[in-house]
């Protein structure tokens, strides 16, 4: 029963974060890795000079090319990282009922990041493939760490030990920040904690280790960095500049004073009450786990205070861990109430969840939409392109206007020179269903939908003329 329940859980997981990568459409540089520019970028050397996040970018290149794998991998890394706080959890403490009233809370987590972290990872493919799976390692490294604090009967399989070391190799390759985390943790495990492991444990880890040095030196040798430390890089750099943020400076351009003074004051509070709650608990394991994800959140963001451009999907790992300090110490409430409270924060999840669903699979709508709307454009004689806005940006990625993106008017645009104007979601959305209610023939659709388009415009010049 324990069993079929927490199947069930992870697949209700899976399915909804999978829809989210199946429905998004394709903003900022996705669209790039969707054409032309991703089909040569292995072929023709250019992965030798761009970047050394090789897993990272072939992921990104299959997702916008083939949308059951972006549902795959949409599903698949967002519930592993919801997975694995779980398994931390349970490192500490026994469940007393299924045991996922942890994986509850941090999914809530995970639905219900910022909206500035939400739109550059979950909400854009680019950023997604780079900065989500990249969280999984670290979290896989404290769990192998509490699972082997201190205990002699373990034993690994070598196809186990195996695995492991290419896993420790192959997560190098996703973000940089994230590579020199897990090189961090893996020399902090071997200076100061190897004693504490016996045998089979003690050469899981060192394995780690070396393919987590290996993965590393995989990933810095490629030409880019090179650009970086000669400050001839275009886009990267290691001191900041106008053309990129550092961490610091993108806060302060961001944000104004009072709200960046109040997200410092929170931040301070936070990390004040993790420490102060855990310097009390007598569990030695769990004081390991709350001090290391909170070491883990500072360090993950660390080379951003020299290094840029920074962006809010820099900070997507620092809130995962932050979280799992969240989800994982709420145990105390959880095991006494988890039967009422399980299947609450199931249900909570759910309607997040679906409501994410619901717009994600709108603002895919609205790029499809798009797409058709301009290539019939480009088979009319005028001198003005009509661009369909999104809803919102709230969720997604979108790094310039609609009318204004020009990766986008490279792709689909036929005659640039036109003039272009953004055509507000709503107006657009009821021009389609009187579109719609005219005609049913698909042919004719886009041609009714048109006329609709300029009467509207018509009504909006006509209105602000008066």
């Amino acid at each position: 029963m324990k069993r079929t329940t927490k199947l069930s859980f992870y697949i209700i997981l899976f399915i909804v974060f999978g829809l989210i990568g199946f429905w998004m459409p394709l903003t900022g540089d996705d669209l790039n890795w969707g054409s032309y520019w991703g089909h040569n970028y292995f072929p023709e050397g250019h992965f030798l000079t761009y970047d050394g996040r090789y897993l990272g970018d072939l992921l990104v290149i299959v997702m916008t090319k083939i949308k059951p794998v972006a549902f795959v991998a949409y599903g698949l890394f967002s519930t592993l990282i919801v997975y694995m706080v779980q398994k931390i959890h349970d490192q500490l403490s026994k469940p007393k009922f299924i045991g996922l009233f942890t994986a509850s809370i941090m999914a809530v987590f995970m639905i219900i990041a910022p909206k500035s972290i939400f739109r550059q990872t979950l909400g854009w493919h680019a950023g997604f493939a780079n900065y989500v799976p990249s969280v999984i390692f670290p979290l896989l490294l404290l769990y192998l760490f509490l699972k082997n604090y201190d205990k002699k009967d373990v034993h690994y399989y070598r196809t186990i030990t195996f695995l492991t070391f290419l896993a420790s190799i192959a997560t190098q390759m996703f973000a940089e920040h994230m590579t020199l985390l897990n090189c961090f943790i893996s020399v902090i495990i071997w200076l100061f904690f190897r004693k504490h492991f016996y045998a089979d444990a003690k050469r899981l880890f060192n394995y780690i280790l070396l393919g987590n040095f290996i993965g590393a030196i995989l990933m810095f040798i490629n030409g880019a960095y090179i650009k970086v430390l000669t400050g001839t890089d275009s886009y990267r750099h290691v001191t900041g500049s106008n053309s990129g943020d550092t961490i610091i400076s993108y806060m302060r351009n961001t944000y104004t004073p009072k709200f960046l003074a109040l997200i410092i004051v929170a931040g301070f509070i936070f990390i004040a009450a993790v420490v102060l709650y855990t310097y009390r608990l007598k569990d030695l394991k769990r004081k390991i786990a709350n001090y290391t994800l909170l070491v883990f959140a500072a360090v993950a963001v660390a080379p951003f205070l020299v290094v840029s451009p920074f962006g809010s999907r820099c900070m997507f790992a620092s809130f995962v861990f932050c979280a799992a300090i969240i989800a994982i110490n709420l145990d105390i409430i959880g095991d006494r109430f988890e039967k009422i409270l399980l299947p609450l924060m199931t249900i909570i999840f759910l309607i997040l969840g679906i409501r994410m669903d619901y717009l994600a699979h709108d603002y895919g709508n609205s790029f499809g939409t798009s797409i058709d709307y301009t290539n019939y454009q480009n088979t009319v004689k005028r001198n003005t392109y009509y661009m369909l806005q999104y809803r919102d940006t709230n969720y997604i990625w979108l790094p310039a206007p609609v009318e204004n993106d020009a990766v986008y008017n490279a792709l689909y645009v036929r005659h640039p020179k036109r003039k272009f104007v953004a055509i507000n979601y709503w107006d657009w959305t009821d021009a389609m269903r009187k579109a719609k209610a005219k005609t049913s023939n698909r042919d004719d659709l886009m041609k009714s939908f048109d006329k609709q388009i300029q009467h509207k415009v018509k009504l909006i010049n006509e209105k602000n003329n008066k």
